[in-house]
């Protein structure tokens, strides 16, 4: 789909540009400057040719070739003094990537592209994924295949356009994480404790151990966690511990002292107290309602 002009309407791109379909590419040979818009969906930007200057809540962010950033819904973008800038623009519905049992979640580049940088790009870290040739021309091939599953929209493109699109996200993520360098080294630093986080949520974990593992003090590493993630090292840990016994409680017969050592937890006691917390229900209470 070659580039067309979008409809703004009180300078928001609406979600209706998706059309009836969660997925749709823009392809733009030659980008004009374009006015501060957002967005209702996620857009993974990808730079093919050329360059210019994308402005991102207020703050100017140089881009050229093999560029690769995320902008997220909501976020105030815009472009300009471009020169021959040629982008493709993979718009997606956020939802298309929460899907139970991939281990996107344990790819440190995943965790740097969607999470961190979109974050922390006013700070210290900013930094994005820059591709080499080769890299830049896979990408390239891989979002014309994607592009040509959505238009031809044969039975079962669904499937094939989601699998797809998580295809090249995680190819990408893998290429962050061989690719960090000195700029971007220490915010992979991070993203690599949030994988692991993710990985071993039901080992006991220390936060100086994460720390360490960010090459940051205890400090400097739970400031920078919160601001990347609106929530503390150990809050993450226990949602995401919350989120795996209530998966088990929904899908196995084990016992919730199982699972609650299972998941983590000192105790069923413990985990009773921090599942009513984030759920509003007891476990058992959760499981009688959501048994599958």
């Amino acid at each position: 789909m070659k580039y067309e002009i979008f409809h703004l309407e009180s300078g928001k791109l609406r979600k209706s540009y998706l059309h009836d379909f969660l997925i749709y590419i823009a392809d733009v040979p030659e980008h004009p400057d374009y006015p501060e818009h957002t967005h209702e969906f996620t857009e993974l930007v990808v730079v093919y040719e050329g360059s210019g200057i994308n402005c991102v809540d207020g703050f100017d962010y140089p881009i050229s070739a093999g560029d690769v950033f995320v902008l997220h819904e909501g976020t105030k973008h815009s472009y300009r003094e471009t020169r021959h800038l040629h982008l493709c623009n993979v718009l997606f519905d956020s939802s298309l990537l929460d899907i139970k049992g991939i281990d996107m979640s344990h790819l440190p580049g995943y965790h740097a592209l969607f999470l961190l940088e979109p974050k922390l790009r006013k700070s210290k870290f900013n930094t994005r994924l820059r591709l080499e040739s080769k890299e830049l021309l896979k990408t390239k091939s891989m979002i014309e295949e994607l592009e040509r599953e959505v238009d031809g929209k044969q039975p079962g493109f669904r499937l094939i356009s989601q699998s797809l699109l998580l295809l090249l996200i995680g190819e990408l993520s893998r290429w962050h994480d061989q690719s960090a360098d000195k700029t971007s080294g220490k915010l992979m630093q991070i993203a690599k404790s949030i994988a692991h986080m993710e990985r071993l949520y039901n080992e006991p974990m220390a936060i100086g151990d994460l720390a360490s593992m960010a090459n940051m003090s205890e400090r400097a590493f739970y400031r920078i966690f919160q601001e990347a993630t609106g929530i503390t090292p150990n809050q993450y840990l226990t949602n995401l511990r919350i989120t795996n016994a209530a998966e088990l409680l929904s899908h196995s017969d084990r016992s919730i002292t199982d699972i609650a050592y299972e998941c983590g937890f000192q105790d069923s006691s413990y985990m009773a107290k921090q599942f009513k917390k984030h759920k509003g229900t007891t476990p058992r209470e959760f499981r009688n309602t959501n048994r599958v």
